[in-house]
């Protein structure tokens, strides 16, 4: 005697629709109180494959039942599934967190000078002994280092040579001077720096980037929540572009 069955395919996965509404399994996004319920949250999602295990378990055929490795397989899928969403819920949260402190932290740079990367350098002038400062990133060890300060129009003013250059951050101060030692006139300069290693078998330059001194006029924020730093030129750059905070 054959009984008949009341689930064709009673081997079916509920896995596959857990993400979606199931209408009739009765979760609706709802709880009964009317409050609203993610439905993509790990609650959510267990609640909705437990119904369909249970209707599934309850309609499945009596000559052909799920196997117990089967039940075991989907508990497991729904295992991961929850712990991938309790993992998000939770990395959200150290997101917002991490954003919070930087937000902390940034607000507290305003007024300060920030090493940028960048070649300009402001003059105002003064003849009292004032200096403005620069900085150059080196990519390997030199021998030589030197900054050429130009004009508005790219002409050099005057070549610095920076004593023992190292492989890193190197600093160096203008005096506002001339190769004839006049003071000139305030505005904006700009420096190229040039490092090499003369006397060798290949004396081959090396790499040397140009940062600049800036201060930190304002904190501002990205669509996302993230800190950036407004400078006083008017540009905005990240933290972490930011080489050092003094």
């Amino acid at each position: 005697m054959t009984v008949p069955s009341t689930n064709q395919n009673n081997n079916s996965n509920p896995y596959a629709v857990l993400n979606g509404n199931t209408g009739s399994s009765g979760s609706s996004g709802s709880s009964s109180s009317g409050s609203t319920v993610d439905p993509t949250s790990a609650q959510a999602i267990q609640d909705r494959f437990l119904k369909l295990l249970t209707t599934q378990l309850q309609a499945q055929d009596p000559m052909n039942p799920m196997q117990n490795s089967e039940i075991t397989s989907q508990m497991a899928q729904i295992s991961q599934v929850t712990s991938m969403s309790n993992l998000n819920t939770t990395m959200q949260s150290m997101l917002q967190s991490q954003m919070a402190s930087q937000s902390l932290i940034a607000s507290t740079t305003v007024g300060h000078s920030a090493l940028v990367a960048g070649n300009t350098m402001g003059w105002d002038g003064n003849t009292t002994g004032n200096k403005t400062m620069g900085a150059v990133s080196l990519a390997g060890s030199a021998q030589q280092l030197t900054v050429a300060v130009q004009d508005a129009n790219g002409n050099t003013v005057r070549t610095i040579d920076v004593k023992n250059p190292q492989a890193g951050m190197n600093s160096f101060a203008w005096d506002g001077k001339d190769a004839q030692g006049n003071i000139l006139p305030a505005g904006n300069y700009s420096f190229v720096a040039t490092a090499s290693n003369p006397g060798t078998t290949a004396a081959q330059s090396v790499k040397a980037t140009a940062y600049n001194y800036k201060t930190i006029a304002a904190v501002s924020f990205t669509s996302g929540g993230a800190p950036q730093l407004v400078l006083n030129d008017g540009k905005t750059v990240q933290m972490s572009d930011v080489a050092q905070i003094s």
